[in-house]
């Protein structure tokens, strides 16, 4: 085995790892079936509403959702087997599906195929072609698995605006370069009437397979405005002013000059009506206002970032007033046209906190006007190792270091800057990607602190394929590869991970904190909040005395937007600083340099995360042997882990595919050697020994295959004293156990 020169790594042989596979049609009963843990039908109990702050049935009873998204086409499978899939996600107990990016051509979407008839081009069609009606088939075969989904308890959250490229034929100005519209979208009329008729055709469509209007469907729990889509960010990154725009590209770039000079006459016009005349505004701004500005004349320029630290105090406010006042009726009048004129009874989210490069403040007031706060978070997201190239497979790079290491700026702490008090608050896109060493980490950790921070839904991204191909037309659902970056549905270590955590986060076996911290700003703080960019990323708050670690010990919410005084301060909140306790006790993050590590440790699900060495919980002494790993063990029942007769141990580390290369000492990029099926798992090998199991007399440890079904063989535990030692091999190689308990 070789070793990095650059970070003392091995380079792994992946292709010395066992093989190890879980089936796209994976549809068998067993131990670990989740699917009971499912109301069915999907809404048999009425519309998710909001109960107390968080999601509810329709009778009231608390309702979580743990789920991951399918992409473009993805949730447009042949009819023959849509109930598969339908199956398989209740299977491994994903209660909730959301509908992402579907506004792409057939057959990578649901709008009218084109007519030069090129069946894998999700961009084809060209200016020429119309994007205002939707393709027969696509929304048949979306019906249709909707259906399915219903019957197998799999609510929907159903995404309106996120990626489609609007054209000439649309009635849009520049459309060539507007491409997705992003940033536009809340403020040009004609972008405003296409959303609309979108949300028109789809809401008001009535789906045959269930009788309902997707209005009056209470399967679809949740309806999205926009994907990752903001002005006030577009603002704070300097894309309003104009400037090259990269053919063909998506949607985070410079807007194309017509719509520079739609906002700077709606600027104008906005301070003309806040203002009497150009005195009463170059006081109010304390004189920042060159010669030739008058809003009168409509010649008030606006400010780039460059601009932000030499402004006053007034004319920056203004101008991130002007903006997030747009956002927010954008978000009103849209809610109006769904519940209102469109009746639609479902949810509405505005969208989600996705970038936590900026402070957000100001977006997320707007998005509060709304029924439910969303964030969006990835642990070293794929990046282009040549910037100026656009990113692909071959083009990418990541740090390729644990979260473990890094408490205050790892996922529970970025994602817990967005609760609002009296919202539920949700995640809709989350990960790790393939192929980080660490990436067994993510899904534990995400469920544990989730349930800490109280939250009510992990929709994990995503389920399987990638954008630039047709997934069913070219049958990439027959391949048994893990495809960059996101894949989850056929990752074998995050699928029995997405089991495991269904049992916890829907049956909220960790408890939510004891303690929440409210954070309380003046109005003017969250918008001169857009000023400043963060020292480090530990800091996610905007606060310098909170450190992201707070969300690790207590939940943390935003109590008010306009405040009279800035709170908590300085001293008001003690933390510690290596053993990151939660104040409930169940969790554990230690804050070691190098050999970070978290233990969970609650009655029905415990876990330890982290590097090769000795650790505990009240149940379990790992003594793990491989270089970095997960293992979690969760109560089959009700009862704790000490009482329960059976119980599921998952135990992972990092996954490859045959023939997949590193081409780099820091293991940072795979360049376009990702290699192919089978699947392959790095063992987890060490003793584990159970202790304190109520009345016991012999535990078994039967291996499960990639449907989690037992093997042939059974393990049984030796004794010792009063606890039970099982030995953890790679004979054969799995990624969960069935533990059983004899009394």
């Amino acid at each position: 085995m070789a070793t990095s020169r650059q970070t003392g790594k091995p380079m792994p042989d992946h292709d010395a790892w066992p093989t190890f596979t879980v089936p796209w049609n994976d549809n068998s009963p067993g131990p670990t079936d989740m699917s009971r843990l499912l109301e069915k039908p999907a809404g048999a109990k009425g519309f998710i509403r909001v109960v107390d702050g968080h999601l509810a049935t329709g009778d009231g009873k608390r309702w979580r959702m743990w789920g991951l998204n399918l992409c473009t086409d993805m949730p447009l499978p042949p009819m023959d087997l849509a109930p598969v899939v339908a199956r398989r996600l209740a299977k491994y107990g994903l209660n909730c599906i959301r509908l992402h990016a579907m506004d792409h051509r057939w057959p990578n979407g649901i709008l009218m195929r084109s007519r030069d008839g090129s069946p894998g081009n999700r961009w084809s069609g060209g200016q020429g072609e119309s994007t205002r009606l939707l393709d027969p088939e696509g929304l048949a075969r979306l019906d249709y698995f909707i259906a399915c989904c219903k019957e197998q308890g799999v609510y929907l959250d159903l995404n309106l605006n996120v990626a489609r490229r609007f054209t000439e034929a649309d009635g849009v100005k520049q459309a060539e370069q507007v491409s997705w519209g992003k940033g536009l979208t809340y403020f040009d009329e004609r972008l405003i009437f296409l959303q609309k008729e979108y949300a028109r055709q789809l809401v008001d469509h009535l789906n045959p397979f269930t009788g309902k209007r997707y209005a009056d469907e209470p399967a679809i729990a949740l309806i999205e405005l926009v994907n990752e889509n903001s002005l006030l960010e577009f603002w704070v990154r300097g894309w309003l002013s104009g400037g090259p725009i990269e053919p063909g590209s998506g949607g985070w770039r410079n807007i194309p000059s017509a719509y520079v000079a739609d906002l700077g006459r709606r600027w104008n016009a906005w301070l003309a009506r806040k203002y009497e005349d150009r005195e009463a505004l170059k006081a109010a701004w304390d004189g920042d206002l060159r010669d030739y500005e008058d809003a009168a004349m409509a010649s008030v320029r606006r400010l780039g970032p460059a601009d932000f630290e030499g402004a006053s105090t007034t004319r920056f406010r203004d101008e991130a007033l002007f903006y997030a006042e747009i956002e927010r009726d954008f978000f009103l009048d849209m809610k109006s046209y769904l519940q209102g004129t469109l009746g639609a009874r479902q949810l509405i989210l505005g969208t989600s906190d996705h970038n936590h490069g900026w402070s957000a403040l100001p977006m997320l007031e707007a998005n509060a006007t709304l029924d439910v706060m969303d964030g969006h978070i990835y642990w070293q997201h794929p990046r282009a190792r040549v910037p100026e190239v656009r990113r692909s497979a071959s083009n990418w790079m990541i740090i390729n270091s644990p979260m473990v290491d890094q408490p205050d700026a790892s996922m529970p702490a970025q994602l817990s800057r967005s609760i609002v008090k009296g919202l539920p608050n949700i995640v809709s896109e989350c990960n790790e990607p393939f192929p980080n060493d660490y990436a067994a980490e993510f899904i534990p950790l995400a469920a544990a602190y989730g349930l800490l921070q109280d939250w009510d839904g992990i929709l994990f991204y995503d389920y399987d394929g990638g954008w630039r191909t047709s997934y069913w037309h070219q049958e990439e659902w027959r391949d048994e590869s893990i495809l960059p970056f996101f894949s989850v549905g056929r990752d074998p270590m995050k699928m029995p991970q997405m089991a495991i955590g269904a049992l916890v986060f829907l049956r909220g076996d960790v408890q939510a904190a004891n303690q929440t911290i409210e954070r309380s700003m003046p109005h003017d703080f969250v918008l001169d909040s857009l000023r400043t960019r963060p020292d480090d990323q530990g800091h996610p708050y905007w606060m310098p005395d909170l450190p992201g670690r707070l969300a690790l010990v207590h939940r943390t919410v935003i109590a008010d937007f306009d405040a009279e005084t800035l709170s908590p301060i300085g001293g008001q909140v003690r933390l510690p600083p290596r053993s990151i306790v939660s104040d409930t006790g169940e969790l554990t993050w230690e804050d070691v340099p190098g050999d970070g590590r978290v233990l969970i440790d609650a009655p029905r699900h415990q876990a330890i995360i982290g590097r090769a060495g000795e650790r505990s919980t009240r149940n379990m002494d790992l003594d793990l042997s491989t270089p970095f790993a997960s293992v979690e063990l969760a109560s089959l029942d009700a009862r704790s882990i000490a009482q329960a007769d059976r119980m599921l141990l998952v135990a992972v580390a990092r996954v490859a595919n045959t023939g997949m290369r590193w081409i780099d000492d820091g293991r940072q990029s795979l360049g376009s050697r990702w290699g192919g099926a089978p699947t392959r798992i790095e063992p987890v090998l060490g003793t584990l020994t159970l202790r304190n199991l109520e009345g016991a007399k012999a535990i078994s440890l039967r291996p499960l295959d990639g449907c989690g079904q037992p093997m042939d063989e059974v393990r049984q535990a030796s004794r010792a004293a009063a606890a039970f030692v099982l030995e953890l091999t790679d004979k054969p190689a799995t990624t969960w156990y069935l533990v059983e308990v004899e009394r």
